[in-house]
């Protein structure tokens, strides 16, 4: 069995341990996620089964979505429940148009700096290894995007609960948002639940429970190498060009049985064969409108030989 596996994590494990869990299940070694999840959320996991990880790269770049919820008044040491309470403010004053209006400001392009509690790499070590600890360094800052931040629910009390969605690009620690919008309101914020409900276009609706592994997976719960990529104009090659690409060997308009629509120069693509089976991932060297016949039509990013 190799493909795309849809998993609903709970909370309280890592990604890792689903992954394990993946290849206790199907007796496979090669397995692995694409995205991962913190402990403390839940939610929709892409775990890569076989040749499947050979595409993680191209899945890690799609955007998620979220749900959760943040408290005002607020702030701990890793920017989420499960950290210490370092500071207190009476937020009582914080009304949902104050939120609304603070969460205009946070769509868009915006710089983050990573949570000291976060895999990322810091001279060999996790960030979250130094800051167990309690070992602080400086990190550089990135730029994200918040393509959609709405507000679903709004409780007034003395440490206002505000239940949100946002949608971002890939990179965005939801954290470290909560804390800077709660900076940015004057009382201070952490995350106090977070659920990833999309990636791309798979949903949570289309997971198996993280529990329901036990029972076995069959065919029917992995998305095949070619649907794993869907959002990829698909290029259909002919009957016997197929080793030309599991060589790596140069693809012209002559061996192509289609062109998508509308494909542009620089468009990445899925290069299946005839009978479906995904052979690579490319990137287009040529408009379709303008194909020509004597130039080489894609440069190979990940071929699955």
């Amino acid at each position: 069995m190799e493909g795309l596996l849809l998993v609903d994590k709970p909370k309280g494990i890592s990604s890792h341990d689903v992954v394990d869990k993946v290849r206790q299940v199907l007796k496979i070694k090669k397995v692995g996620h694409a995205g991962t999840l913190d402990p403390a959320a839940t939610g929709l996991l892409l775990i890569c089964v076989g040749r499947a990880t050979k595409l993680t790269p191209f899945l890690q770049d799609l955007d998620k979505t979220y749900q959760g919820k943040m408290v005002f008044g607020l702030t701990t040491s890793s920017l989420d429940e499960e950290g210490e309470v370092v500071e207190e403010k009476n937020a009582s004053s914080l009304s949902k148009e104050k939120v609304e209006e603070l969460f205009s400001r946070f769509r868009g392009e915006i710089i983050q700096t990573p949570p000291m509690f976060s895999a990322v790499h810091y001279q060999g070590e996790r960030l979250y290894e130094l800051a167990r600890r309690k070992q602080m360094v400086e990190r550089s800052s990135r730029r994200v995007q918040i393509y959609e931040l709405e507000l679903l629910r709004f409780t007034l009390n003395s440490h206002p609960q505000v239940e949100f969605k946002v949608r971002c690009s890939k990179g965005t620690y939801i954290r470290s948002l909560c804390a800077d919008i709660g900076e940015a309101a004057g009382f201070g914020a952490y995350q106090a639940s977070l659920r990833r409900t999309s990636i791309g276009p798979f949903d949570l609706k289309q997971a198996k429970k993280f529990e329901e592994l036990d029972k076995g997976l069959g065919e029917e719960n992995v998305y095949s190498l070619k649907d794993a990529l869907p959002y990829l104009p698909l290029v259909t090659v002919k009957a016997g060009a197929e080793k030309i690409v599991k060589w790596g060997g140069s693809l012209y308009l002559s061996h192509l049985d289609n062109l998508p629509p509308g494909l542009g120069k620089g468009e990445r693509v899925r290069i299946c064969s005839q009978e479906g089976q995904l052979l690579a991932v490319a990137v287009s060297l040529q408009e379709e409108t303008h194909f020509y016949r004597d130039k080489i039509g894609f440069k190979y990013l990940r071929v699955l030989a």
